[in-house]
């Protein structure tokens, strides 16, 4: 996982230029005080700061944004699995955009645990594939290809 100091960023943008997935994005408003926003961003007043989820940082204008894969969520179960002095256990971290997908196009797992379902589901001579292969840059993200129907394909 790529991590992000946030309060340490100047806004040079050199990441976003070097980097190969072309995921990190330049944040340049000022969201939390911008009236521009104020119908779509609670945090425009006290209470609707209340809202905002404590564990995630809000950046300021001026700095790179970039998905964290919800390091917040990753560290608190894996601290709770550890408290109860066992390993985690499958299912029991999600990211946040794995569990709001209502068709299960993203699935969030630990790879390396042999009958899980993200291990089951990845079979490189099958659909599966990394992003940039070529470069070996070793990513944790899998891919799969379109289904298609083969048998319309040949008729």
């Amino acid at each position: 996982m790529n991590q992000m100091i946030y309060n340490r960023c100047v806004g040079t943008r050199y990441c976003a230029n070097n980097c190969p997935y072309k995921v990190r994005r330049f944040n340049w408003f000022e969201y939390d005080t911008n009236s521009a926003f104020k119908n779509v961003n609670p945090s425009q007043n006290d209470l609707g700061r209340m809202v905002l989820n404590p564990d995630v940082v809000v950046r300021a204008r001026g700095v790179m944004e970039k998905c964290s894969l919800c390091v917040q969520r990753l560290q608190e179960g894996k601290l709770n699995a550890k408290r109860e002095g066992r390993t985690v256990k499958e299912g029991e971290i999600n990211t946040a955009c794995a569990q709001s997908c209502p068709t299960h196009a993203i699935t969030f797992g630990d790879y390396k645990m042999k009958d899980s379902e993200l291990n089951k589901m990845w079979k490189p001579e099958e659909r599966s594939y990394h992003l940039l292969e070529e470069l070996d840059v070793q990513p944790n993200v899998f891919y799969q290809t379109k289904v298609r129907n083969v048998e319309e394909e040949k008729a």
